[in-house]
Parts: structure tokens; sequence; C-alpha cells
């Protein structure tokens, strides 16, 4: 009778084997763990449900910890892999082994380190790392189901790391009361000083925790609480207040390969130098201080590196400028006023957006801040519909800081239809003076504006220019004649964000009503559709007139949607491109045929920017319709 039958027929033996391959001793065979056995391949398995809630005892596990399992057949609790994935060949034994002592005396060794750092007021941040996602490399030669197979692979791998720790890094903060926080100067130094962790999982939303520094030499401190349990969570071992140290996905699925869910390395940062933390592989577990500094003793003196809770954004403006102060925008401390703060950040990524543009352009090396460049070349910006000039003043501010230390000149016009703001606006520039002297704003109509209008804020030195022209939110045709002005005077990039396009709702509406077979009836037919598919085509078709007429394009949105609905922006810069004249013509041809394609889908026989152009988008045009 073999082993496997006769355990099955014997209730004593059954107990025996569950005893025998118990954890630890501490774990009685009267919590019954059950033991499977494989008639063909005689296979036991020793399902983990009690034995996890055994080890979700911190008590339990350091017990555990302290015994030393000579026998290969045992595997030990401090391996910390829950049993329910760990399988015990019958006549074999384990060959894995981890040296837990040099872990454990490794990890209190960092532990130690960092609190005495932040003691001494030494300490400046910390890093840990968990394992790596893989990633698929790209090989020649690999047939298309060798590349899937991989990649199925990869995704498997994955996830079965979702939950477990990606990277971990630890920095000081001082959180302030919040009766005191509005009242609080930049230079305040009250408050509570913690150590924050921020733990990124694998596949899982990244959580923050605040640890006390205060009382940090007595013992059983925050820091030192949280320092253990983050490990020890990394280890596998939970009890109910390590939760909060797990993501939203709990307990991550171990599948016994390296036997925890993972701190593999880290560093721990501090004036005196770099300390290097190996954990894996366990025989190699060190703890050790690299002569590498971090900062000078007189860069920090004494006081601890403390960082804001709030970090500062690294933003183009400072929010604090006086221009957005005059405006209305922010305060003196750089806070946006009431009902300003969307307005703020769109100002903030407009220039961004025109900054990349600049740097991007083929037709100057100003994105290059070190090449030399002849002083005498100017940037000249129009801006169409200026408004208030919120976007006005933030380009101009921008350019200034970026380009008059280079000796380039910068000179921004704007032009609106209303008198009395072109008067406040003016105003406003008057008084900001010193660079502000090269902003003016003019009355005038986009589609009425005066031909010379680059030439009269040429630079007094002459010599060559980047011009650029912006029209943001010009209502409905005024964007076709701000970018048909562009277009004639050779601009180097414009930039739009157009809105209210209701040129083409007509024919799109004349298109729904008269044919019942459309191919997009099901869509034009609800009047929400139609609107929306009016904002999309126009703007296709802008897109296509500006490539004939020379430029690359960009479509994106400006800005999220809970700031404006108007937010979709079109980019255009002199193309880079160098075609032969066969190759262009070709070129041109196949736009023109896609442009005439998009407007016969939708019934469009008219669109301004086009008859500006003489584009001819239908075989039959309307009267008047005609360049």
């Amino acid at each position: 009778m073999g082993f496997a039958a006769a355990m099955l027929q014997c209730p004593l033996l059954l107990l025996f084997a569950a005893w025998y391959c118990s954890p630890c001793s501490s774990f009685s065979s009267s919590q019954k763990p059950e033991i499977l056995i494989s008639r063909s391949s005689a296979t036991s398995r020793v399902d983990g449900d009690e034995v996890s809630r055994h080890h979700q005892s911190i008590s339990n596990y350091e017990a555990c910890h302290q015994r030393i399992w000579n026998n290969s057949r045992h595997r030990p609790c401090s391996s910390l892999v829950p049993m329910s994935s760990t399988k015990f060949n019958v006549g074999q034994t384990q060959s894995r082994h981890i040296d837990h002592d040099k872990v454990q005396a490794t990890i209190d060794n960092f532990i130690s380190t960092v609190q005495a750092s932040l003691q001494d007021e030494s300490f400046v941040s910390f890093t840990l790392k968990g394992p790596t996602a893989p990633r698929q490399k790209k090989q020649k030669g690999k047939s298309n189901a060798t590349c899937e197979d991989d990649a199925r692979l990869i995704a498997e791998q994955k996830e079965k790391l979702r939950g477990k720790y990606k990277l971990i890094t630890g920095r000081l903060i001082r959180l302030q009361n919040k009766k005191r926080k509005k009242s609080a100067s930049n230079d305040d130094k009250t408050g509570v000083v913690c150590l924050q962790a921020t733990i990124k999982y694998h596949l899982a939303t990244d959580v923050a925790h605040n640890w006390k520094v205060e009382g940090i030499t007595g013992d059983g401190s925050e820091v030192e609480r949280g320092l253990k349990r983050l490990f020890l969570t990394a280890m596998g071992v939970h009890d109910n207040d390590d939760q909060m140290l797990l993501s939203e996905w709990g307990r991550p699925r171990q599948d016994g390969s390296n036997g925890e869910m993972g701190i593999i390395s880290g560093e721990l940062f501090t004036t005196s130098g770099v300390h290097k933390l190996q954990l894996s592989p366990s025989s190699k577990a060190k703890f050790t201080l690299s002569k590498q500094k971090v900062a000078q003793e007189n860069e920090v003196g004494s006081q601890p590196i403390i960082s804001s809770h709030d970090k500062a954004k690294n933003v183009p403006l400072s929010p604090s400028s006086l221009f957005f102060q005059k405006l209305g925008v922010s305060n003196s401390e750089g806070k946006p006023t009431v009902g300003m703060a969307s307005k703020l950040r769109q100002c903030q990524k407009y220039v961004e957006i025109v900054g990349n543009l600049i740097d991007n352009s083929s037709s100057s090396t100003f994105g290059d801040a070190s090449s030399s460049i002849d002083s005498s070349t100017s940037i000249r910006v129009i801006d169409m519909g200026c408004g208030r000039g919120y976007l006005t003043f933030s380009l101009h501010s921008y350019l200034c800081n970026k380009f008059l230390p280079l000796k380039h000149s910068v000179h921004t016009q704007g032009i609106d239809i209303r008198p009395k703001l072109i008067q406040e606006i003016n105003g406003i520039a008057q008084e900001l003076g010193g660079d502000f002297n090269s902003l003016n704003f003019i009355e005038g109509a986009i589609g009425r504006t005066d031909g010379n209008l680059f030439e009269s804020i040429r630079d007094s030195n002459g010599g060559s220019s980047l011009d650029i022209l912006i029209a943001l939110h010009a209502c409905d045709t005024a964007t076709d004649d701000a970018v048909w002005f562009g277009i004639t005077h050779g601009v180097d990039i414009i930039v739009t964000a157009p809105c209210c396009q209701h040129e083409l709702r007509p024919q799109i509406d004349n298109v729904a009503t008269s044919s019942r077979n459309h191919p997009l009836n099901e869509i034009l037919r609800h009047a929400i559709y139609r609107e929306r598919s009016t904002e999309i085509v126009t703007d296709a078709m802008r897109g296509i007139l500006l490539e004939i007429a020379g430029y690359d394009v960009q479509v994106f949105e400006f800005i999220g949607g809970e700031h404006t609905a108007k937010n979709v922006m079109i980019t255009a810069t002199k193309s880079k491109r160098t075609l032969d004249e066969s190759r262009k013509e070709k070129w041109l041809q196949d736009r023109r045929e896609k442009l005439a394609e998009l407007a016969k889908l939708y019934g469009i026989t008219r669109q301004r920017l086009a008859t500006l152009m003489g584009e001819i988008i239908a075989e039959k045009q309307v009267a008047g319709g005609t360049a």
C-alpha cells in the first residue's frame, strides 16, 4: 500500500501529517490545516487560511521568527509565504533558504539610523524600492504570435504585482493648524513636524501617511512603529493596524516566487551622506554609508530640511506677479482671488503651450538659450480679440522674462472692439511700466485689422523677427478672419481657440432633414449631435486648410472642460517639410481631396476660410461662395 493511500485510510497518520507540516509549534494541530494529497503525484498542499490568520499577529510573527528551523522539511513562519501557495513534495526537501536574522538586523539598523538622523536633525529623505514591473523588449525577427505570448505573460506578471509596493519615499513636512493656516506666513515655524511616507503601489492608488517626529527619543515613537509596520507589511505580515498600509486591493497575491511582497533596496539621505540599504538577496542584506554627501554643512546648518505640506508647483509665471495683482487674478501672496483660480491655471497653461511652440519653431533657434543669436531679432505678437488681456499680459510677461535677458526685443499688440476696455487695460500696462512699455492695446475689429499692423510694431533696430498671431475665443468666422490675416502675413506661429462655430450649422441641418438615407442620419437627427458635429467639422476643415497653406497643425484640449466649454486649441507653425515640386503638388492634391470628402459627407458647400483662400470644397458652390 502506498504512503498516500495509507494516510487517507488512517486518521492518525493524517493528524500527524498536519502537525508535521505546521509552520511552527505555536500553531497547533487543533487549528486543523487542510492537507490535500494528490493520488497521482503524491504531492501535499497546506491550506493557508488558518495559517495566515496566525501570521497576522505580530506577537506570533516575532515568536516564530526567533526559532531556527534546521530541518528543511519545515518551512519557517518568518519566510512569510502564505501556505496556500506553498507545495511540499513528499520525499523531497525545500532548497530555498532565507537568512532571516541578517534581514531583521539590517532592517533594525535602517530604522534606528532614520531615528538618529531625525534626532540630530541631519535627515533629508529616504526611498525604498519594491519589485519592478517587467517590460516587453523589442526584438527583431519575432513572430506576431510570439510577441502576443510575451505580452500576455508580462500582463500576468504585472497582475501578480498588483497592490505590492513599487516605491516608498519619505520626507519631512510641517502640518499647520487649519485655524492658523490662513494667517501663517511663509516663515512661520509653528505646526507639527511629521515624517511623511508616500507609498506608490503597482496598479493601485498612491497613499501618504504622516508620522509625528516629536518624541522620537522615546520608545515606540510613531516613526519607529510606522517603519516597522511598513517592513512587516512588505514581507506579508499584517495585523489590524497595518491595513492602512495596504492598497485598496488589500493583501497582494503571493506567488511564492520571492517569499515577500517586496522591499528590495533603498537609500537614506542625510547631510552626512547616503546610506545604502539592500535586502535582496537576503544572504547579502546590508546597510552601509557611502562617502557621497547630499548637502554641505553651511547649506543647512543644524536645521532639518522641512518641506511645506503643500509643495510649490513649478509654473512658468509667478502667481504673485504684479500684473496678476493689477488684473485682480491673485493677491500679493500669490493666492488666486475669489473666482479666479481657473483663470490663473489657464494663464499658466497657455504660456507653457506658446513657449513650447516657440522653442520648436523652425523660423528661429530661440529654444536654445546658449546659441548665439543676432540681438536685432525681435518677437512680435498680435492678439486679436484680446478681451481684458489676462492671457495677453501673461504671454508678454513670459516672453520678456525668457528672451529679454538674451537681448531680444518683445512687442505685443492687443486688439479688441470695446473702447472703454481698451482704455482700462492700456492704463494698467502704463502703470506697470518697465517690460510692459512694449505692450499696447488698440481698438479694432478682427475682420478690419490694418494690414500693416506687424510693421507698426517692428523694432526700431530693424532686423529679423518671429511673428505670432493669437486669436482665442474669436466668435464664429472671426477666427477664420484672424487665421487668414496670419496666413497672408506669413506669421510663424498661429494659435487659436475657436468658439461659436455657427456658419456650418444651417448646412448640416439641411442635410439632416433632407436625407433620411444619409450615412450619418442616426447621429445628425439629434440636435445636440448636430451642434457638436458643427464644431468638430469646422475645426477639422480649418486644420486641413492651414496644412494646405504650409503649416504643421495640432488640435488638442487647451484646458480642462471644468474651466471653459470652449477648450479646443488649434496651433499652426511654419512647416519644416522640404519636398520637391512634384511631391509637394501630390501632397497638396491629397489634402484638397480629403477636404472635399469631408465637406461632401456633411453637405458643406461653403466655409469662410476656404472662401478667403480660394479653395473649392464642393463641386457646386452657391453664389458668392467662390473666391
